[in-house]
């Protein structure tokens, strides 16, 4: 009978098995203790006649009809205790069954969990009506193929692991990617060349001779070809039906010669993929015959695509029979019991029923319904537990949030009074902007465009201040050493170095790797916040923060300590660039021209197309990203004969019509219709991007996420772009915005993005700016703005109505860089701001007599003053002072480097210059800071330095640095010749 054999089977005849063999047990049971009773008596008489009997030949019967009877006893008592165990062993397996369901899924690991479905899995190897594709190697035995087997003659091997040519499976897979290459050609079958070649010996290529006419060979060949013309459907119908005798296909000429010409690997598929698999399922069910129908066969064969992986199912094979009554024999058992060996057929059955296999059958599907359920109750568990943590952390956020706020109001109203009192300022240097707009930056330059403000130390010029600095950086050694020395050159007093503290993040290296601002780490490093509290405790204190969002109002909230800022949601109104500029155009204030809330592609390209036509002045276009950080989220698209080759025309057209181009949209349809056809191709080819992003696709992923704000960068001779750093008290005060100090910059043109800073600013009298920056300080204040407020704004003088236009370029709404080098510079003066006259005044004492006052005032115009002659300062920023060369010197060398080429701070004199790096790791990046009596002297200072600098650090470099001090000695010795205070030069027709 066949070993392998898939048998029907049914529950109904299994349950009554075991109730029958239970009944069995339970019979032979009942049977045993008579017997036992039975011969236990007998053995008691034989050994009564043992002793009685003297005769040793009756004695030896006794003795054996004894040993007899004991081992019967035994068998018995065996067989009595097998009975026992077996209904144990019923027992104990559904007790077993019941505990294990009542534990819970915690005593199963995840691996004994995929470990037990597998081998549930892989206990019935059925034939499953539902086509599986196996998509690995998998080497098949010989024995697998067999479709019976000879234990004893065949034995069972092992799979081998390499492939070979007995592999079925490796065969198929050759075949399919041998014709997958090339395919048969169609050939003409039978057909005659119509040439006669005469060969013989000795006759030459000449002796051939046309046995026919061309017409007539012409003719002879369309003949041929139309009577062998082979038709697929014709040549099917004269098959009756595919033959399978025996499990074995019964060999059909014409049906090969349709697969072979018909071509498309339909032989391949039939020969190694549907025959093998048709005769293995009939040889394994005993089916005598079946008949298939050739041409459901046929297009049965053309909806295989990969043979190879391709699987037969039951019902694929009930379709494709001929004959209705033959499906009896694919689907069931009912035929092949009534044949010749059906008995061995019920047997094996009966066999298969008394093994269990049904029990065993729905055991597997009850461990596999219970692990599932299992893996369902554990994902429930963790969602349920994430659900309550989320809710817990957002009940605390939201009472932390709101105690936040209403320390913020508070604060808001009682500042003023707060800064006259002993206190204590946090300063956490953290840019909260989201995610994907940190994580462009790399994490190192993240932490130290963050420690960028390191100039908010310089917040203890007040006395009754206690500073408390979080550090973004690691606080190594050297660093530490730096930010001492710093301090003690401006202020040597040691009671003002106690007040200063630094605190480093505790769990700063948990996420060296990842671009996450100050305060969302202070939120993770207990010993930090600890320190914190220790040092606030028994002072009022607040948080001047830079950029806030979720941890620093929550950090606020726990510590109970207010932050020196607007709210949060407000907050984020205002750093939204498109958002900025439509609040300034509803302020009635001037900016440059722009198109807002850009996130499409077309849609910028047509708004650059329009800004250009109406503006052909401006060469510069920036694109910049809603959200940034330190101005790098952005790029440049610069008008040039690449970028757009018929600006020049443009710019004639617009010259020549003038004011009627504006007016006259039919002047600029041409112009703007090629703009719109040819900027989409270029836009994104041509602009620059910062270095923070690799392509354009990722510049414009973030376009599209957070919008952009198409602006034009304003060229006009004689501009200048000035800084003004305010304080906006909060609305309830009704305290007017205060000028905190002004500044100059400019930008240079370096690959670096240097910017310089001249304070206080000297291109044009203050009063002309000072509506326009009122104006929009006191309608922020409205808006309900509080905190540090900077205003970048781009002055300009339009020559046609001769008048000063004053736009609003940048809107910084936090503590900014600015601000950082306006306090540094109250605290290196040991002065103030005089806002009305536009002053930094330093405490130094005036020495001058009444008579050397009206000389220098009248005599000497043009004399430059002594320190001691006069409490003005001026001072000059340069951001992102940049050299290779500073890290490979420690600090204290690099001090000396420093003083060697005459940056030094004179405290005496309130004057000099100073050095301090970025970071105590990378130590490439660095800020310099200079003052001085005017700014005359400070520019010839700061360049008489960086080039004794620049040439210290090339003698011992022994490899080109990387470096911008060559540019900026360029630039200084340039603007300390051309310089003009422009304030004081009544002469000047600038302004």
């Amino acid at each position: 009978m066949e070993h392998y054999n898939k048998l029907l089977q049914t529950e109904e005849l299994y349950s009554q098995s075991v109730e029958m063999i239970k009944a069995s047990i339970i019979g032979i049971q009942d049977q045993i203790h008579p017997i036992k009773k039975f011969l236990g008596d007998r053995k008691k008489e034989i050994v009564k006649q043992i002793s009685q009997k003297r005769c040793s030949y009756v004695l030896d019967i006794l003795e054996c009809t004894e040993s007899f009877y004991e081992y019967t006893l035994n068998e018995l008592i065996n067989i009595e205790r097998a009975c026992e165990e077996c209904l144990i062993r019923f027992h104990i397996d559904l007790l077993t069954a019941t505990k294990s369901r009542m534990q819970p899924p915690s005593y199963l690991s995840p691996e004994e969990m995929r470990r037990a479905y597998e081998m549930c899995c892989d206990a019935f190897d059925e034939i499953k009506d539902e086509p599986s594709c196996r998509c690995t190697w998998e080497n098949i035995p010989q024995w697998w193929l067999d479709h019976t087997q000879d234990v004893i003659g065949k034995p069972r091997g092992s799979i081998r692991t390499e492939f070979d040519e007995t592999d079925l499976k490796f065969k198929q897979e050759i075949i399919y990617l041998r014709t997958k290459m090339f395919s048969l050609p169609r050939k003409r079958i039978g057909l005659k060349s119509g040439n006669e070649i005469i060969s013989g010996p000795g006759r030459h290529r000449s002796s051939i001779r046309l046995a026919m006419k061309t017409a007539e060979f012409l003719e002879n060949i369309k003949e041929e070809e139309m009577t062998t013309t082979l038709s697929v459907q014709h040549e099917l119908s004269k098959i009756n039906s595919l033959k399978f005798i025996d499990g074995v296909f019964t060999s059909c000429d014409i049906w090969f010669k349709i697969l072979d010409f018909y071509g498309h690997q339909y032989g391949s598929k039939w020969h190694l993929s549907l025959c093998p698999q048709i005769e293995n399922i009939a040889r394994k069910r005993l089916i005598p015959a079946l008949h298939l129908d050739p041409c459901v066969t046929f297009d049965f064969l053309s909806t295989i695509n990969q043979f190879t992986k391709f699987s037969l199912t039951r019902k694929d094979l009930t379709s494709l029979l001929k004959d209705d009554n033959e499906r009896a024999w694919v689907n069931s058992w009912k035929m092949q019991i009534h044949m010749i060996g059906g008995k061995e057929i019920a047997a094996t059955l009966i066999q298969a029923y008394w093994r269990g296999y049904w029990l065993r059958r729905r055991k597997a599907q009850s461990c596999r319904l219970y692990i599932a359920a299992s893996l369902v109750w554990y994902a429930w568990l963790t969602l349920k537990g994430k659900r309550k943590m989320h809710r817990r952390y957002l009940d605390k956020m939201l009472i932390s949030m709101q105690t936040t706020r209403q320390l913020m109001v508070k604060l808001s109203k009682d500042f003023r009074s707060v800064i006259q009192e002993p206190h204590v300022v946090v300063h956490l240097p953290s840019i909260g902007h989201h995610m994907e707009i940190r994580c462009a930056l790399n994490p190192k330059m993240f932490a130290i465009y963050q420690n960028i403000t390191i100039l908010r130390i310089c917040f203890v010029r007040n006395p009754k201040t206690d500073v408390v600095y979080i550090l973004p950086v690691k606080p190594t050694h050297d660093l530490l050493t730096m930010y001492s020395d710093f301090i003690e050159s401006i202020s040597p007093e040691e009671n003002v170095a106690k007040r200063i503290t630094f605190i480093a993040l505790s769990q700063a290296e948990t996420f060296k790797n990842r671009a996450l601002n100050v305060s969302r780490i202070l939120h993770c490093s207990e010993d930090s916040l600890r320190e914190i509290k220790k040092k606030i405790a028994g002072k009022p204190a607040y948080f001047l923060p830079c950029v806030i969002d979720e941890c620093d109002m929550k950090v606020a909230g726990n510590l109970e300590v207010p932050l020196l800022s607007t709210e949060l949601d407000l907050q984020k109104q205002f750093l939204n660039s498109s958002t900025m500029s439509e609040m300034i155009d509803n302020f009635g204030l001037l900016q440059p021209p722009h198109t807002r809330n850009i996130t499409d592609y077309d849609i910028l390209c047509t708004s650059l197309a329009e800004l250009m036509i109406l503006h052909t002045e401006v060469c510069v276009w920036l694109i910049k990203l809603n959200y940034s950080v330190a101005n790098k989220h952005c790029g440049i698209f610069l008008i040039n004969h690449i970028s757009v080759p018929f600006m020049p025309v443009l710019r004639r057209e617009r010259e020549k019509y003038g004011e009627l181009w504006i007016h006259d949209p039919s002047l600029r349809e041409e112009f703007h219709e090629r703009l719109k056809e040819h900027l989409p191709r270029v836009v994104c080819n041509v602009t620059r991007l910062s270095k923070i992003y690799n392509s354009w696709k990722e510049f414009y992923a973030h376009v599209q996420k957070f919008g952009c704000l198409l602006q034009a960068v304003p060229v006009a001779k004689s501009s200048k772009t000035i800084v003004v750093c305010l304080l906006v008290p909060g609305k309830a005060t009704k305290e007017p915005p205060r000028w905190l100090g002004t500044a100059d910059k400019i930008n240079l043109e370096s690959r670096f993005s240097t910017s310089i800073y001249l304070l206080p600013q000297s291109s044009l009298d203050i009063a002309k700016i000072e509506p326009t920056v009122n104006k929009f300080a006191t309608c922020m204040q409205e808006s309900g703005y509080f905190g540090y407020l900077c205003v970048e704004c781009f002055c300009y003088v339009d020559k046609a109505e001769e008048k000063l236009i004053v736009l609003l370029l940048n809107v910084f709404p936090y503590y900014s860089y600015s601000q950082g080098y306006i306090d540094w510079m109250k605290f290196a003066i040991g002065g103030f701001y005089n806002h009305p006259k536009n002053q930094f005044l330093s405490d130094v004492v005036v020495t001058v007599s009444e008579y050397e006052r009206r000389k220098s005032s009248f005599i000497f115009m043009e004399k430059t003053h002594e320190w001691n002659e006069t409490a003005e300062r001026y001072a000059v920023a340069i951001s992102q002072l940049h050299h290779t060369g500073f890290s490979s010197y420690r600090w204290r060398n690099l001090r000396r480097l420093f003083e060697k080429s005459g940056i030094v701070f004179e405290r005496e004199k309130r004057q000099g210059s100073s050095i301090i790096l970025h970071d105590g790791e990378i130590r490439n990046f660095g800020l310099m800071v200079a003052v001085s009596s005017s700014m005359t002297t400070t520019l010839s200072m700061v360049h008489d330095n960086l080039e004794k600098l620049h040439e210290n650090l090339t003698i011992k470099s022994k490899e080109k640095p990387e470096t911008n001090l060559p540019a900026l000695v360029d630039f200084f010795l340039k603007l300390s010749l051309d310089y003009q205070n422009l304030v004081t030069d009544v002469c000047s027709p600038n302004f």
